[in-house]
């Protein structure tokens, strides 16, 4: 009789859920034995002790990476649904002791280092593995793949994706709310923005990123935006797009909100660098007005219109947000503008444990065969139970999950770092995600003569 695999998952319980119970159903059919290691907070698992499933994995806390090492060497397969923080160190360990790792976290240089040594030990660490980047990853190169295979020449590709909880509630002037950490929307676009578009390059400073958006329909969806945000040179090299002219990748938001987020980018509200210090006078009023060009008469609605282009919208949204109010924030951190908007966001925007969030991802490709041109497009839109089960962490959660089963089935035989854009990774994986039920809306049009624009 084989030995019994021992499944590891280091997490949080942010999105935990839907991925344990997959992992427990799989593991009862496939004779796995699924261990749960809360990182260095008790609580945790308490809180998934809660869940029915919870009597059939082993659920324990890890106090210390030394810890977390010793549990790793005892496993076959990790799952990390940690901060990058710490999936530095967990590398470390799977690749020392020869144990695949699986997680959502982003490939960055530091990690992409130690490919060599990775394939040197003969272990898979499995990178880019959750929603986006993930789910968009695995989708988006089968279409392109499937393309060239039939001898298609891919020319203009696009690619958008997005999660938030649709709010028309009365009140709320954003129409959405979070799903993701706010300090992830901080984060959100300072890195490179460069697209391709038409052959011609185009870098969008932080401070404009947000005047970019574009209009997107998405069937069943208010209003929404899509605001170009990425290295979409890296999606062209990853995804073999050289004869793309042009290469987009963007982020979608409610058209509200991104209306909102422009304007506090151009407050200023966002800088996570300067120190706020008023002088015991501290107010959320006290702060926007400092950040306001000052004036003896004007109010600081008129002043919001002047400097930042505000809108009637818009000086509603600051005041909802409570940045006109005289409330203050107790901490012991140093505080920035982005502290403060921090702050506010969470507490306005933070969505309760019975909201529906949704997922969102659209792939749109232009493609040339036989001398005819076709635009194919790919669509998802995913709803969520509750909060717990997310439909952002269902998604990233089924990824990490459905990669696992496929290696441990010995679907995925790879060794080294890699992405989910290759067909020995991303066949098994999408094939396990439609079962599933997470399944892409395909058109694939040929267009007609007068409807082709002849630089794309």
């Amino acid at each position: 009789m084989a030995a019994k695999k021992i499944l590891l998952l280091l997490s949080s319980d942010r999105y935990a859920y839907p991925l344990l119970r997959y992992l427990t159903e799989e593991g009862r059919a496939c004779g796995w034995k699924i261990r749960i290691g809360c990182l260095f907070d008790p609580a945790i698992a308490g809180r998934i002790a809660e869940e029915r499933f919870s009597a059939e994995p082993d659920l324990f806390t890890i106090s210390e990476i030394r810890e977390c090492d010793r549990v790793i060497k005892k496993s076959d397969l990790v799952i990390s649904m940690v901060n990058d923080l710490h999936v530095l160190q967990i590398a470390d360990s799977c690749i020392s002791h020869r144990k695949t790792l699986i997680s959502p976290a982003r490939l960055t240089r530091q990690m992409a280092l130690k490919r060599t040594l990775a394939k040197e030990n003969g272990v898979l660490l499995l990178f880019d593995c959750g929603f986006s980047p993930g789910l968009d990853h695995i989708t988006a190169k089968k279409a392109i793949d499937n393309i060239h295979t039939k001898g298609g020449k891919i020319t203009s590709f696009r690619t958008y994706s997005g999660a938030f909880v649709p709010d028309h509630a009365g009140g709320n002037p954003c129409e959405c709310k979070l799903s993701e950490p706010v300090g992830d929307l901080l984060a959100s676009g300072r890195q490179t923005n460069r697209h391709l578009v038409n052959g011609q390059l185009q870098h969008i400073p932080y401070s404009r990123l947000f005047e970019r958006a574009q209009p997107l329909e998405i069937p069943s969806l208010a209003e929404t935006v899509v605001i170009p945000e990425g290295d979409s040179l890296y999606y062209r090299k990853i995804y073999e797009l050289s004869h793309a002219h042009t290469v987009v990748r963007g982020k979608i938001f409610p058209k509200a909100f991104a209306h909102m987020w422009n304007l506090m980018i151009r407050s200023g509200l966002t800088d996570h660098a300067a120190k706020v210090d008023l002088y015991g006078d501290s107010s959320f009023r006290h702060l926007l007005n400092s950040l306001l060009p000052y004036s003896p008469s004007e109010t600081m609605e008129r002043r919001l219109e002047e400097y930042c282009q505000a809108d009637p919208l818009g000086v509603q949204q600051f005041k909802w947000l409570g940045l006109f109010d005289n409330d203050w924030i107790e901490t012991q951190k140093e505080i920035t503008p982005a502290t403060i908007l921090e702050h506010l966001v969470e507490k306005k925007l933070r969505s309760a444990s019975g909201d529906r969030d949704c997922v969102v991802i659209r792939h749109e490709l232009g493609y040339e065969f036989r001398d005819e041109h076709f635009e194919f497009s790919a669509t998802l839109l995913s709803n969520g139970e509750d909060m717990r089960t997310s439909a952002l962490a269902t998604t990233l959660g089924y990824a990490c999950g459905a990669a696992a089963k496929a290696v441990l089935l010995g679907k995925i035989s790879l060794k080294g770092i890699h992405i989910p854009v290759i067909r020995e990774i991303y066949d098994p994986v999408l094939n396990e995600l439609e079962e599933l039920g997470l399944a892409f809306q395909v058109t694939d049009v040929k267009m007609q003569a007068e409807e082709v624009n002849p630089v794309g």
